[in-house]
């Protein structure tokens, strides 16, 4: 990662910190998150046929003759031609393997991975892989205690990298948008009287 904090003398690499926003909306579903970890792990091209079987070996998917299938369809008319519009992974015939020079990496997404062993995986990351979100968790993550609402609208409005004009407009987006929508599934704790924020010690937790 491009940015690392330190707590501890612990290294907590900020999430998402060097993948280019636009190419967020391909990283909200667990099955093409595994995709680039398979692929992130071979130098060779893998065909079809082998990146399903690995899909299905790293999945809960049953790996019968229908759960093949169904993962070979997905693959074919939903999540290879969308990384590849994002031109993440080079795919013809011959096989698929990442480009040269991806813009989204497999090193840069140990934290969405975990996320993916969750049992509501694709609802978690259609809420929480967001600009805006990921950072929260980063900085909630280099503090035991909480932060008030205050602290972190004044963070995330002195980042170039966020699209706060200043605070006033950063805490009224994380009041009623942000911090909610965490709360919801459960990565935080939000108290909407003190506005105090909390993260959970574990994202795996929210499934158990």
């Amino acid at each position: 990662m491009g940015s690392n904090a330190h707590r501890g003398g612990d290294n907590i690499p900020e999430p998402l910190s060097d993948v280019p926003t636009e190419c967020y909306d391909v990283l909200r579903h667990p099955r093409r998150l595994r995709i680039l970890e398979i692929l992130g792990s071979r130098t060779v091209r893998l065909s079809l046929s082998e990146l399903t079987t690995e899909l299905l070996e790293r999945t809960t998917a049953p790996s019968n003759g229908k759960g093949r299938h169904e993962v070979r369809t997905s693959l074919v008319h939903n999540h290879l031609p969308r990384l590849e519009s994002y031109d993440i992974v080079d795919w013809d015939d011959d096989g698929v393997t990442l480009v040269d020079e991806p813009p989204v990496h497999p090193a840069d997404l140990s934290t969405v991975l975990e996320l993916c062993d969750s049992e509501n995986a694709e609802r978690l990351l259609e809420t929480l892989v967001d600009p805006v979100r990921m950072r929260l968790l980063y900085l909630l993550e280099l503090t035991d205690r909480p932060l008030t609402l205050e602290q972190l609208a004044g963070q995330l409005s002195a980042s170039d990298r966020e699209p706060f004009a200043d605070q006033t407009s950063a805490k009224i987006a994380l009041h009623h948008s942000h911090l909610p929508a965490m709360a919801d599934v459960g990565v935080i704790n939000y108290d909407r009287e003190s506005q105090l924020v909390t993260r959970y010690d574990h994202v795996a937790s929210i499934s158990q």
